[in-house]
């Protein structure tokens, strides 16, 4: 049986899609949906990572650096169909390029999920604990989880470590 598993992934964003959607707009829903949303993130990337063949005490190394991980997963092919009938393995880098929502510049899973290289909290500590968070809106943050568990499902039986 798998360590990481992408079903728990899925339901992460459940649980943070229902504080996002509640009548609660405080700062502690905030910090709520935006932890969730990190740590669906990092469970989807750490399967990923063992379903491509990487051994779990490797992954568990990276701990919950989720720049680590998606750096880690550009070591990654996954095969996708390039044409009809034809089918091509491609980096797995293609998965920081996702765009989370075409209203931001720049709003991609990659610069999203690299958002404390530039400054942002640290997830998960300087997300659960402090008085101040700078983060991406937590509800864009829950859109970029979307997409990385989407691209997970899509993904994850056609995916090599390299």
């Amino acid at each position: 049986m798998a360590e990481y598993n992408l079903g728990f992934s899925e339901d992460l964003i459940k649980a943070a899609r229902f504080v996002a959607e509640s009548d609660d707009k405080s700062e502690d829903a905030a910090r709520t949906v935006l932890y969730l949303s990190c740590l669906a993130c990092e469970i989807a990337l750490k399967a990923l990572l063992e379903y491509s063949g990487k051994p779990v005490p490797e992954i568990r190394k990276l701990s919950h650096d989720l720049a680590a991980l998606l750096k880690e997963l550009g070591n990654c092919r996954v095969e996708v169909p390039i044409a009809k009938d034809f089918l091509a393995w491609v980096p797995a880098t293609e998965l920081r390029a996702v765009t989370v929502d075409n209203r931001f510049a720049n709003a991609t899973v990659g610069t999203i999920l690299s958002a404390e290289e530039e400054g942002a909290s640290k997830y998960p500590n300087e997300m659960r604990y402090g008085s101040v968070i700078r983060h991406y809106p937590p509800q864009l943050v829950l859109e970029a989880a979307v997409k990385v568990a989407e691209w997970a499902q899509k993904h994850s039986d056609k995916i090599v470590h390299e």
